[in-house]
């Protein structure tokens, strides 16, 4: 009975407090009605930003140079950098490709960087190394922890 006597003595008060959660919820359920969700390719575009974004901030190992970020016609996020040294270039070049992978992860991001929190399901940052528009090396960087070991 004290519910129903604070109810009707209070009534202006649960009044406004439903008018208060009625409005805000129906504008929310009206924009989530015609919100639509990024296609694949729209996802990828802003990723690519993100990962310009982040090689301006951080860039790849001292000397390197990251020339472009661009989608492949393979749907993949390419980072295309130059490396300027000849005698680094030809270090690398005559290296197995397992050394070459290794020469390649300087210039990934690390792991746990905030990029990788805009690349969605199967997407990863590739790296194009080269030295005077000839390519050394091009493959993806390792995934970010959060995908697992064989990712």
């Amino acid at each position: 009975m004290w519910l129903s006597d604070i109810i009707s003595s209070k009534r202006w008060f649960v009044i406004s407090l439903l008018i208060t959660l009625m409005i805000p919820g129906a504008v929310l359920a009206t924009l989530s009605f015609y919100a639509e969700d990024m296609t694949q390719e729209e996802a990828l575009q802003v990723a690519a930003v993100a990962v310009k974004n982040y090689i301006d901030e951080n860039p790849p190992r001292q000397g390197w140079k990251a020339t472009s970020v661009y989608i492949n016609d393979k749907q993949n996020l390419v980072v295309d950098v130059h490396v300027p040294r000849f005698d680094h270039a030809e270090v690398i070049r005559t290296r197995s490709e397992r050394i070459k992978y290794s020469y390649l992860k300087l210039a990934c991001p690390p792991q746990d960087a905030w990029v990788f929190d805009w690349l969605h399901g199967e997407d990863r940052i590739w790296v194009n190394l080269h030295h005077h528009g000839k390519s050394l090396l091009e493959a993806p960087c390792p995934s970010n922890k959060e995908k697992g070991f064989f990712s």
